[in-house]
């Protein structure tokens, strides 16, 4: 004998919690009288590490920096060309939406077809122009002065009436 099982036919069957039967062929295993032994594995994988931050690509691969030091590619995120974008629809939160008259949206990926990179960390200069702005803030202002002095020769000229009658 070499610890082989002697029963026929070697399968088991029970009944699992749903009540499902499940049959388990136990052909080919051995019982020898041996003390206990363990087998060397190859184990394969991290241990649990916990998230410390995050990596931004110029491709747009968003990668996670685990506390153990690795760094995993989690996401790619998708970039949009859109034929007109001055008629995207406005939404709230600086955001805006494709709509009929927008045109044709490409969808892609940065450094690729055409795409630009993306840049993590940088901030974006401001898209105002500031000599119309300025210009626009002084001509605000005359008026709001022109009409101040609107407002006091009014109440200049009541006030003459007022000591007329006096």
């Amino acid at each position: 004998m070499q610890g082989e099982l002697l029963s026929t036919p070697p399968n088991i069957t029970f009944t699992v919690p749903n009540g499902e039967q499940v049959t388990l062929d136990i052909t080919g295993n051995t019982q020898l009288a041996a003390g206990f032994v363990t087998i060397s594995a190859d184990v394969k994988g991290n241990g649990a590490s916990a998230v410390v931050g995050y990596d931004l690509s110029e491709d747009g691969i968003v990668s996670l920096k685990y506390a153990d030091g690795t760094l995993e590619p989690r996401y790619r995120i998708p970039l949009a060309d859109v034929a007109s974008p001055d008629n995207l629809t406005v939404l709230n939160g600086n955001a805006f939406s494709a709509n009929g008259s927008s045109g044709v949206t490409v969808m892609g990926f940065a450094n690729s077809s055409g795409f630009g990179s993306i840049k993590s960390g940088s901030l974006e200069g401001s898209n105002v122009d500031l000599a119309s702005e300025l210009t626009e803030m002084i001509q605000s202002q005359r008026s709001y002065t022109a009409n101040s002095k609107v407002f006091q020769t009014g109440s200049d000229l009541l006030d003459v009436l007022i000591n007329l009658q006096r």
